[in-house]
């Protein structure tokens, strides 16, 4: 193979570990197209299948009112590419040291802005917590731009690696800077974060969908909000190994079905016993019919949970995208109320912000059946919806989620 790689003009062969141990990441030498080296290594009987790097992004739409902030300039992922243009190399030098775990606040304290958080009553979740508020045991990995892992309303369930490595990941892993600090440069992983589990009766702005839960973050989206597949990989398979049952995947990429070693770590997840809850997209396509849906939540692998959104009104969402078999559930995504970074809050919309409403409502159903197969968290999720009008032919169970519902039902 490596005769066969110096032949084709291959610089570097960067190997996976863990369940992708098999695949490897080619890079080729300046001057050698990526299409006739694929051609070569297809007419090897040795390799099973080669494809691109594909390019992944961030699943936002503006925010209502007004834009989501640009976010500044952050790196260049691939040599001599800039994604998007302008994009600087940067040592992640700015970001900021990790601080120790806060105290848990006992007894609680009312959160001020609970209401402003609207998609948690929409969902029933306020009502679950009277029955269970989560648990430190769930880990979500919020794999997207980072998190500000010292917000104030973040830090309590920001997961604490109990055998950190030399790259001090103590709460997640940066695969931007190859680091143990995954900051958000974005704001779009800070505020899916908060979706998912800001604190809830710490008496500072509001609660996520699962008030208690051990939140991973797994940054391989730079601050202009794109990554590469060899990188995503890279995630879940962190994300796997260190014990999360539920990754939460607020991005994406259209048309690309051939995107086999994205969705062969996504199956090896599933072989792990582990929920992929991933937003369907926002361009206001079906899915089912659709030339260029949106990948991963589009693979056809029973442990994706593939979220569309609605507004306030339980409406879906002009932007989101849907689909009657490839679309499973609906969720809060229009004006979401949530945490970014250096403990500030704001409204941003998109797929993005409702799969983390599902993400946190699957936490809480695992608290609560803490036993439970994904198959069972995920039946439990799709069984209990609130029947919507304006869902059915729309998503498959023709439905906004009601976790007050989910944690009750049975097996």
């Amino acid at each position: 193979m490596n005769a066969m790689y110096q032949e084709l003009g291959v610089r570097q062969v960067r190997h996976f570990s863990g369940l992708m141990k098999n695949l490897e990441h080619l890079i080729l030498n300046d001057g050698i197209k990526a299409e006739d080296a694929m051609a070569k290594l297809r007419q090897d009987s040795r390799v099973e299948y080669v494809q691109p790097n594909y390019i992944l992004r961030v699943l936002p739409v503006n925010a209502d009112p007004g834009p989501v902030a640009a976010a500044p300039p952050s790196v260049c992922f691939l040599p001599g590419v800039q994604l998007p243009p302008g994009c600087i190399e940067a040592d992640g030098s700015n970001r900021p040291a990790l601080q120790p775990a806060p105290e848990d606040v006992n007894p609680p304290v009312e959160d001020p802005d609970l209401s402003l958080a609207y998609g948690l009553a929409t969902i029933g979740a306020t009502q679950a917590w009277n029955t269970n508020v989560g648990s430190k045991d769930i880990i979500v990995a919020d794999i997207d731009t980072g998190a500000d892992y010292n917000h104030e309303d973040l830090a309590f369930n920001m997961w604490r690696n109990p055998n950190p490595s030399s790259a001090g990941d103590v709460v997640g892993y940066d695969f931007i800077h190859n680091d143990g600090l995954p900051y958000d440069d974005n704001e779009h992983g800070t505020h899916t974060a908060g979706t998912i589990g800001a604190v809830g009766g710490n008496g500072i702005g509001i609660s996520g969908v699962s008030p208690r839960v051990s939140l991973m973050a797994v940054k391989f989206l730079s601050g202009e909000g794109s990554g590469v597949t060899s990188d995503a990989i890279k995630a879940i398979n962190y994300a796997v190994a260190n014990g999360a049952r539920v990754l939460n995947n607020s991005w994406g990429g259209p048309a690309d079905p051939n995107n086999q070693a994205l969705s062969d770590a996504i199956d090896q997840a599933r072989q792990k016993g582990v929920l992929f809850v991933a937003a369907a997209g926002n361009d206001g396509k079906n899915s089912d019919t659709s030339s260029s849906p949106s990948y991963p939540a589009s693979f056809k692998l029973d442990n994706i949970l593939s979220v569309a959104a609605t507004d306030s009104n339980d409406r879906l969402a002009s932007f989101s995208d849907y689909g009657p078999t490839s679309v499973h559930v609906a969720a809060p995504g229009v004006n979401v109320y949530s945490t970014v970074p250096k403990n500030k809050y704001k409204k941003m919309s998109g797929t993005s912000m409702a799969s983390p409403h599902v993400a946190g409502a699957a936490a809480l159903v695992w608290a609560n059946h803490p036993s439970w197969t994904y198959q069972q968290v995920k039946k439990a999720l799709m069984d209990t919806v609130d029947p919507i009008d304006g869902l059915q032919g729309k998503v498959s169970t023709g439905g906004r989620i009601n976790v007050l519902k989910a944690i009750s039902a049975s097996e």
